[in-house]
């Protein structure tokens, strides 16, 4: 027998996936936390979860849960001990009737990771149910990196801007013991680091008293580049920091260490004097809170509506004072 098929209906909450690409290092974990902090105070009303996108640091974590309590024990939180990859964290999310989800990379540019993230995010997009109520999701939608991507809707230059003003502290750091700062970025060699490179060149514009030096672990610049800029320049003095959210594997192996190979290790053999400044970029309030401002944009962008309490509070005002019908 044929009929009609009645109207159903999901539920349909609203979630932000922060996507990092992670740390093993738990001294570094205090940037992570900063930046979902600055978040879930812009969005108190939106559950708010991470996951992390590198299979290494996942492994790494993975292993560590064998013997979870000595880690417990040192502060470091569970949502990191037990973190997830991105569509595990997605399928937990869509199991709980999560059903909006916007995904917000804490990537520094449009690189590798990124690109791996759209494909995911793109795949889920495109599925597709016979009756429209059983789709997993609403809408699940990327949002944008650090240093912007590509496309019209958003103008890059103007991400790279925002960036640019919320290192005013490093900057005011540096220029405070009269060194030069000079940051390392991960990088990537299978995509250009023209973004770091514009970077570069609007901190220069923006803080013009300022000798400001930005260089990869991976890809150009590199040290040799940094080392041939600070000798031309005839720089003696440095603030050394990494140009990454968290100051981890990459911070403590391949710039601040006594080896000789490392960044500090290689800026002194020409005389230079480093201060190290150990700290991810994620621990700044301003930097943190970038990807706030970045999710009610996409928010936007796609319909969302991230502030429904803030709304109903407001009816409800206006309707107490008389002046909502």
């Amino acid at each position: 027998m044929g009929g009609k098929n009645k109207i159903r209906r999901q539920i349909n909450k609203k979630a932000i996936l922060l996507a990092h690409f992670g740390t093993s290092y738990p001294v570094a974990l205090s940037a992570l936390g900063n930046i979902k902090e600055e978040v879930q105070e812009q969005f108190p009303g939106i559950e708010t979860r991470i996951c992390f996108t590198s299979n290494r640091i996942r492994t790494i974590w993975a292993s560590r849960r064998r013997k979870p309590e000595s880690w417990l024990a040192k502060g470091v939180p569970e949502e990191i001990m037990y973190a997830q990859s991105l569509l595990g964290a997605i399928g937990n999310l869509q199991d709980q009737n999560y059903r909006t989800v916007i995904v917000q990379p804490t990537h520094i540019y449009h690189g590798e990771q990124y690109e791996d993230l759209q494909s995911c995010i793109r795949a889920l997009q495109s599925i597709r149910t016979i009756k429209k109520a059983w789709a997993p999701f609403d809408k699940i939608v990327l949002s944008r990196p650090t240093l912007g991507t590509y496309g019209i809707e958003h103008d890059y230059v103007e991400d790279i801007d925002e960036v640019v003003q919320a290192l005013e502290t490093d900057v005011i750091r540096a220029k405070a013991s009269g060194a030069s700062l000079v940051y390392m970025g991960h990088g990537n060699d299978f995509f250009s680091s023209g973004a770091f490179f514009e970077t570069q060149k609007a901190m220069r514009a923006f803080y013009p008293d300022s000798s400001i030096y930005i260089g990869m672990v991976e890809g150009y610049p590199g040290i040799d580049e940094i080392l041939q800029a600070l000798e031309k320049d005839s720089i003696k003095h440095v603030l050394l920091k990494p140009f990454m959210i968290t100051a981890g594997d990459h911070a403590h192996n391949d710039m601040n260490n006594p080896e000789p190979d490392s960044w500090k290790s290689r800026i002194e053999s020409l005389g230079i004097q480093v201060d190290v400044a150990m700290e991810g970029l994620g621990a700044n309030g301003a930097f943190a809170g970038i990807f706030a401002k970045r999710i009610q944009q996409t928010a936007e962008d796609h319909g969302i509506d991230l502030h429904p309490a803030e709304k109903m509070m407001v009816s409800k005002q206006e309707e107490k004072n008389g002046e909502w019908k």
